[in-house]
């Protein structure tokens, strides 16, 4: 294992702990509430790709110090993949929970609009 792997488990075991503690606390998120969690978390991903991509820069730099170059681009890049891949996981599950929260915005829409055509033909 990586020296910066152990890390970025324990940080992400953290990250879902504390985003099982939130879903706990508020079971019934309003629409805005549970967008702004969505963003929140889009950002920390957004973080936590970058340092991935930033151990891989560092890794390829440190490849073309060796003999063996394009084996250890090879491994770097594997490397590389399998942090990105639980991080992609993710990211399809909050596009995910986003297109469903659109879904019940968009649905509440239309209800408004419908008990407000429906008390405009009530008047006379």
């Amino acid at each position: 294992m990586n020296f910066w792997f152990k890390p970025f488990l324990l940080g992400l075991v953290g990250w879902f702990c504390l985003l099982s503690m939130v879903q706990a606390d508020t079971p019934s998120l309003t629409p805005n509430s549970e967008s702004n969690l969505i963003e929140a978390q889009r950002m920390v991903l957004a973080e936590e790709k970058k340092k991935v991509f930033d151990q891989f820069q560092d890794n390829a730099k440190a490849c073309w110090q060796k003999f063996a170059v394009n084996d250890c681009l090879a491994k770097a890049r594997q490397q590389k993949y399998q942090s990105l891949n639980p991080l992609d996981q993710r990211e399809i599950e909050l596009n995910t929970r986003q297109r469903a929260l659109k879904e019940i915005e968009r649905r509440l829409r239309l209800s408004d609009k419908a008990i407000d055509s429906s008390n405009d033909k009530a008047r006379p």
